[in-house]
């Protein structure tokens, strides 16, 4: 009877995953337009230059941007990762490749996924957001910004096409557990 419970425990929160994100997860070139990308932080380097998970992210950003799926973009992260703001980062590096800094806002409120898809809601008054992030990380990032109100769809970096097959494995396993804490940890946009 345990292990029923705790199989239930595990499964509702996949369940309501799979729900909330079903449909939502897309490319580049079949999201809907959306106007605003929010891009979730995912570490920066020593030196204060973007993570490769991060790079990736960002490079995923921009081709929304190119391709004019998004007319800004938001990048959201801790404003202190190793010593630096992480936002800021962001905003650097994709205005060193040439996106216009006035087409780029920082949120250095998103500690965490939630945080970063309620002040999107809430702070930003956005009602639909195309969300950007790691492959393993975008059903769980869908469904908590649809939990804010936001209209969601979802475009992920690839990070083991990019050659991080160690750091894709450890988000995956990661996430396993994040999972579980979303659906259970009610959280009240």
């Amino acid at each position: 009877m345990a292990a029923l419970g705790t199989g239930a425990l595990v499964a509702l929160p996949y369940c309501w995953l799979l729900l909330r994100s079903a449909g939502r997860i897309r490319t580049t070139r079949n999201v809907p337009a959306t106007g605003t990308a929010l891009v979730l932080g995912a570490g920066v380097r020593r030196d204060g230059t973007p993570s490769l998970i991060l790079r990736g992210r960002l490079e995923v950003a921009q081709d929304l941007l190119e391709s004019g799926k998004v007319r800004r973009i938001v990048v959201s992260g801790s404003p202190r990762s190793r010593g630096h703001s992480e936002p800021v980062v962001m905003r650097d590096h994709l205005v060193s490749r040439g996106v216009p800094a006035e087409l780029v806002l920082l949120d250095e409120s998103g500690v965490d996924t939630w945080c970063s898809c309620r002040h999107a809601a809430e702070d930003l008054g956005l009602r639909e957001v195309t969300v950007v992030t790691t492959g393993f990380h975008l059903r769980r990032a869908v469904a908590l910004c649809r939990r804010t109100g936001m209209e969601t769809w979802g475009v992920g970096h690839d990070a083991r096409a990019a050659g991080l097959r160690r750091v894709a494995a450890r988000g995956a396993r990661r996430e396993a557990l994040a999972v579980v804490k979303a659906f259970w940890w009610r959280h009240h946009p």
